[in-house]
C-alpha cells in the first residue's frame, strides 16, 4: 500500500507542476522558449535528483523493481542537458509537452480499464479524459496553428487540463482501488 500511496503523490506533486507550467504558457505566450526549457529544466533536475535520494532513502522491499535510480539518472541527465544547451532542445519542446500531454492520457485510459476491470460502472469518464488529452497532445504535436502564441496558449490550456484531470482520475482511482482491497479482504476474511 505504501506503494500506492507513494505514487498517488507522485502524480499528483506532477499534476500541480503541470497545472502551473499550463497557467504561466497560458498567461505569458510569448516568453522565451528559453525561459520555459529552463523551467522544464529545473523540474527534470529536481525529479532526477529525488527519485536517486528516494532509492537510496526506501527500505530495498520497496524500492526492489521500481527503477527510481534509472529514472532519476534519466531525468537528471536531461535536466542538465537542457541547462547545458538548450538551443538544441528548443524546437522540441512544443512536441515534448505534446508527448506528456498523450502519456497522460495513455496513463488515464489504462486507469479507466483497470476501473472497468474492478467493476465500477462510471469507468468511461476515464475513457473520455484519455480521449481528450490524447487528442490535445495530437493537435500540439501537428501544430496546427497560425502563430507561436497560439500554440503556446493552447498546449498551456492542455497541461492545466491535464493536471486537472490527472488530479481528479488520480483521486477517484486510488479511493476505487481501497474499496476495491477492502472488499478482497473481506471476502477473504470470511472464507470464500
Amino acid at each position: 500500500m505504501n506503494f500506492l500511496k507513494s505514487m498517488k503523490w507522485n502524480m499528483i506533486v506532477s499534476s500541480i507542476f503541470s497545472i502551473i507550467l499550463g497557467v504561466v504558457l497560458i498567461a505569458f505566450p510569448d516568453t522565451s522558449l528559453f525561459v520555459i526549457v529552463n523551467i522544464i529544466a529545473i523540474a527534470f533536475t529536481a525529479g532526477g535528483i529525488a527519485s536517486i535520494i528516494r532509492y537510496f532513502i526506501y527500505d530495498l522491499r520497496e524500492s526492489l523493481y521500481r527503477n527510481d535510480f534509472l529514472a532519476g539518472v534519466i531525468c537528471l541527465a536531461i535536466g542538465l542537458l537542457l541547462f547545458i544547451n538548450p538551443g538544441v532542445i528548443v524546437a522540441l519542446v512544443p512536441f515534448v509537452l505534446a508527448i506528456f500531454v498523450m502519456i497522460s492520457g495513455f496513463i488515464k485510459l489504462q486507469d479507466g480499464i483497470d476501473a472497468y476491470r474492478m467493476g465500477y460502472k462510471n469507468s468511461f469518464i476515464y475513457i473520455l479524459l484519455a480521449v481528450l488529452s490524447i487528442a490535445a497532445g495530437l493537435i500540439i504535436m501537428f501544430n496546427l496553428f497560425e502563430t507561436a502564441s497560439l500554440l503556446f496558449i493552447f498546449i498551456g490550456a492542455s497541461l492545466v487540463y491535464t493536471g486537472i484531470s490527472d488530479i481528479f482520475a488520480t483521486l477517484y482511482l486510488s479511493r476505487k482501488l481501497h474499496e476495491y482491497y477492502k472488499d478482497l479482504d473481506e471476502k477473504g476474511s470470511s472464507g470464500y
